[in-house]
């Protein structure tokens, strides 16, 4: 094989190889579902100030919390209720 060839096949390689971990870091990145707490408390709170305003109601559990353990939403909702 020439230089030249042997360059070239190196460069492709190379290239499949790291087109490959971009692809693995992406859908590791946008796979990362755990639930957030801090969201999940944050949007409790949101949802306590507009039922306090009258714009809503308290009770419907938010998106952000559908992940965490029920015991999780429920001391985050005493909290907010205690205004911790």
């Amino acid at each position: 094989m020439l230089s030249h060839e042997m360059a070239a096949a190196t460069s492709r390689v190379l290239r499949a190889v790291i087109a490959a971990v971009i692809i693995a870091l992406t859908i590791i990145a946008c796979g990362d579902t755990s639930p957030d707490p801090a969201a999940c408390k944050a949007a409790l709170q949101a949802q306590y100030v507009k039922a306090s305003a009258g714009q809503g109601h308290l009770g419907a559990e938010p998106a952000a919390c559908k992940a965490l353990p029920a015991s999780e939403v429920q001391r985050f909702t005493q909290q907010v209720l205690e205004g911790r």
